[in-house]
């Protein structure tokens, strides 16, 4: 069995429209999950892990032709980072990831619907799969989502987070909801390592601390006294074949700040 990983970033954003503005951070966050990983794979290899990227401002089309490309590869892992705005398909009753041009009335038309993504990861050559979500939500969407994903975890094992959206008043920043704000958190943790944790982690591992440090989370906004919670928290399945080295315990010292790296092709 081939034991290279096939990696695929999807970070969209559509910077045009105010009531979507929790996308922007999705290309970032796609950039920050890319270096994160590659850095620390554990068992692929040098050269092993295959990259597909995916333009920020990509449409629905792009995005599912290259997801299906990189699905048809054997591998021990298919790992899909989404990462964006979600809107809801009232019609449909899905959540739809909302891409560049789209407006309030078109996203559940225009953009790409998370079980197209679903759907073409089950169909896929590796022997296992992952998607992780960094996702921000329209009120309506964030509702929904719960239900949604017990379903979708049927499918595909899915990990992550999805905050909600509140489009900032009155020129304020938004009170919570970013996407990318998983991958930052991901990247600074495995950047450091995780002192007292064994030498090789996966996300069981890194699930508790990811969800303690989400600036959304209930934990959080409750010890801050600030805006109820707003994000949903999907836990990853168990002994998951995303293996990551832990620089805490193989360097026997905590790095000082993030690690810097050149830019994946695409962003």
């Amino acid at each position: 069995m081939d034991l290279g990983v096939e990696l695929v970033l999807l970070g969209a954003e559509c910077p045009d429209e105010r009531a979507f503005g929790g996308s922007l951070g999705a290309a970032q966050g796609a950039q920050r999950f890319w270096r994160a990983v590659t850095a620390t794979l554990a068992d692929a290899g040098p050269g092993r892990c295959r990259v597909t990227t995916v333009h920020p401002e990509a449409d629905a089309n792009a995005a599912l032709a290259a997801l299906q490309q990189a699905a048809a590869r054997e591998g021990r892992l298919l790992l899909v980072y989404l990462a964006g705005q979600l809107a809801w398909d009232q019609r449909r009753r899905r959540p739809v990831l909302v891409v560049a041009g789209s407006l309030r009335d078109s996203a559940p038309q225009r953009g790409l619907a998370c079980d197209w993504v679903t759907s073409a990861m089950a169909h896929g050559s590796a022997a296992e799969s992952l998607l992780v979500v960094d996702l921000t939500a329209d009120q309506e969407a964030w509702q929904e989502w719960p239900q949604w994903v017990r379903t979708a975890t049927s499918t595909v094992p899915v990990w992550g987070r999805v905050a909600r959206y509140e489009p900032p008043r009155r020129g304020r920043a938004p009170a919570y909801g970013r996407a990318g704000t998983l991958a930052e958190v991901f990247g600074t943790l495995l950047d450091a390592g995780v002192p007292g944790a064994p030498a090789v982690l996966d996300p069981g591992l890194l699930h508790p601390t990811l969800v303690a440090l989400d600036p959304d989370a209930p934990q959080a906004a409750a010890g801050r006294g600030g805006p109820p919670p707003a994000a949903h928290w999907t836990a990853p399945p168990h002994a998951s074949r995303l293996l990551l080295r832990n620089r805490a315990l193989l360097r026997g010292l905590l790095r000082p700040g993030p690690r810097r790296g050149p830019t994946p092709p695409g962003y």
